[in-house]
């Protein structure tokens, strides 16, 4: 991708998509899309999406489909409205950019593989885990062997502002004890790292020829590893409690997906973070020694 290239954000409200829009003004012209009328994004209905002006695209444009209903449960309970997102009208829009040789890179997810207690990489056979999984698997089918389409599929990712770790800060500012679901294990990755790396994977796009691309950190990380992390490092008054999701938990997300891949520490220039030293970087804490 050439320095004066154009990127396009599906998603830059989101919670990857709006740091991708911080850190890619920097070098790039940029473009982010919502699904709500805003003034400083152009809009756009995954669920509608012939009504995007598609002649904005232009064959040297990058464009980021970070945008998706991302939760499980709401992929199962509803089903056909997350399918006509997630699957139709992303396809569509996908197909759309690709007919006027723009790039694509779309977010999937670690949850293709399914349970994986062994190490997998991008060569292991996708065994979908939850209807959110099936959804990401049928996109990437679609557009299997096109030149100018790449999949990303995320781990856990942390920073200040995901979900888990927000309930954590939220608990031990509030004097309560938190509730771990344990066992439940993945490759967490920095929020920082994804957005590196997939900048870099669009401007060395010829040099990545692999369609589908794991974005992971370097180990497995427990809810527990997690939380123990967090409190020795910058939630000293966390407290928490260990306890064993039911079964209805587990029937969208498997237990553990210990994904591998060397792609990211190659795209950065660098290993990928451990969730310790990306606490330290996000709560502005430095040195932080690992047990």
């Amino acid at each position: 991708m050439e320095a004066k290239s154009r990127v396009f954000i599906v998603g830059a409200k989101g919670y990857i998509g709006r740091r991708l829009l911080e850190k890619a003004k920097a070098k790039y012209v940029v473009y982010g899309t919502s699904s709500t009328v805003a003034a400083d994004a152009i809009h756009l209905q995954l669920a509608q999406p012939l009504g995007f002006d598609y002649c904005n695209i232009q064959s040297t444009d990058v464009v980021l489909l970070t945008a998706a209903i991302s939760s499980p449960d709401v992929c199962a309970k509803d089903h056909e409205h997350a399918w006509s997102v997630n699957v139709t009208g992303s396809s569509q829009f996908i197909a759309q950019v690709i007919e006027r040789s723009g790039r694509v890179i779309f977010f999937s997810s670690d949850t293709v593989y399914g349970e994986r207690k062994t190490e997998c990489d991008e060569l292991a056979d996708c065994q979908p885990a939850g209807e959110y999984a099936v959804m990401k698997c049928e996109v990437e089918r679609r557009f299997q062997g096109d030149p100018n389409f790449k999949s990303i599929r995320l781990s856990y990712v942390f920073s200040r502002e995901d979900k888990f770790t927000r309930y954590l800060i939220s608990c031990a500012e509030k004097g309560e004890e938190a509730e771990l679901f344990h066992p439940f294990y993945r490759a967490v990755v920095h929020r920082d790292d994804i957005v590196d790396g997939t900048l870099a994977l669009a401007q060395r796009w010829e040099g990545f020829p692999q369609q589908i691309l794991n974005f992971g950190g370097p180990g497995l990380v427990s809810r527990i590893e997690f939380a123990e992390c967090l409190q020795r490092t910058a939630l000293p008054h966390l407290k928490f409690r260990v306890t064993e999701p039911d079964e209805a938990f587990f029937e969208n997300r498997p237990r553990m997906i210990a994904m591998s891949s060397p792609y990211l520490g190659q795209l950065l220039g660098r290993p990928a973070r451990t969730l310790c030293e990306a606490v330290g970087i996000e709560f502005g804490k430095h040195g932080i020694q690992e047990n």
